[in-house]
Formats: structure tokens, C-alpha cells, sequence
């Protein structure tokens, strides 16, 4: 018998985190996380688990990623002006502050239109911050090819960011061609 209210209180803010992190949506982030813990009961009643926090973190990564695949798929989301919070303090420029929002959602774009292991061994090395050995025993693969998925993902990544700053720059430079 499995007992969910410890699992949840030891692997609920974790899973949380991993679902927030890559969504940065609430509703989105919430609908997620019950999903990741009804997929785990699920599974737990065909086949026991014997490491909770990698099958926890490993399923909550898919599960959000898929959302994240969805959103963009989508592309009909609009995001109302006051549910964008303020900046937290002075030091905090507002300019910085959206520079820094844009180039996390051109990264989760970009994250979305990866392969799926690569998008999920980037995420959990480069965000979560997990080793590639950690990622390596989470996700049942060897730690080598832990190193080559994230060496793809970040050079497809770089790639679609050069793309997009370059399209972005040709973009200003036809603007201030226009005007007289």
C-alpha cells in the first residue's frame, strides 16, 4: 500500500517547482502537477516504485513539456495585462525585468520544439540544475549520452536564438530603413 500523503509531502514542493519552473503559468502549473501525481498513481498501481523522486521529477518534466508542446501548437494564448505582476523591487529594472521574460519564452519555445529527451535533459541540467549523473539515474539512460542529448539541445537551442535575434534585428533595421 502506497502512502500518499508522505509521498506528497516529500516530493509535492519538488514536483511543484519542476511544473512552475518550465510553465510559468499558474493554471497551467497546477493542472500539471495533478497530472504528474494521478499518472504516478496510476503507474504505482500496476508496478511498485522504487525511487519516488526520479520517477516524480522525470514525469512532471514530460508532463510540462507536453503542455509547453501544447501552448505553442496553440498559439492562441493571450496573457492579460494584470496578471503580469510588478517588479519585485527598485533594483529590479523593468527593462531588464521583459528582456529577461522574452528571452525565457524564446528558450521555452525553443525547448518545445526539441526532440523529447533532449528537451528533458536540458531542463533538468540547465535549469533544475540536477548532475549529469543524477539525470542519468533519473532517466535510465548512461551519463555519456546524459552529456551528447544536452550538447545537441544547447547547440539548437543557440541555433533558434541566433535565428530569432537576427530576424529580430533585420526586423528593427527595415523599420528605420521606412521611416524618413
Amino acid at each position: 500500500m502506497t502512502d500518499w500523503s508522505f509521498i506528497l509531502a516529500e516530493h509535492g514542493a519538488t514536483v511543484w517547482r519542476t511544473v512552475y519552473r518550465l510553465l510559468d503559468h499558474h493554471a497551467d502549473a497546477l493542472d500539471c502537477y495533478q497530472e504528474t501525481f494521478l499518472g504516478a498513481w496510476r503507474f504505482a498501481e500496476r508496478e511498485p516504485v522504487s525511487d519516488w523522486a526520479s520517477f516524480l521529477i522525470s514525469l512532471a518534466t514530460r508532463r510540462a513539456m507536453d503542455r509547453l508542446r501544447q501552448r505553442y501548437r496553440d498559439r492562441a494564448r493571450v496573457i492579460a495585462l494584470d496578471s503580469l505582476g510588478e517588479p519585485t523591487s527598485e533594483a529590479e529594472c523593468p527593462v531588464r525585468h521583459a528582456s529577461a521574460k522574452e528571452l525565457m519564452d524564446r528558450v521555452r519555445k525553443g525547448i518545445a520544439e526539441l526532440p523529447d529527451k533532449q528537451a528533458q535533459v536540458f531542463w533538468l541540467s540547465c535549469v533544475e540544475g540536477i548532475s549529469h549523473q543524477q539525470i542519468s539515474d533519473r532517466i535510465e539512460i548512461p551519463p555519456g549520452e546524459v552529456r551528447v542529448l544536452l550538447h545537441r539541445a544547447r547547440t539548437q537551442l543557440s541555433a533558434m536564438l541566433d535565428r530569432g535575434a537576427r530576424c529580430k534585428g533585420e526586423d528593427n533595421e527595415r523599420k528605420s530603413a521606412a521611416q524618413p
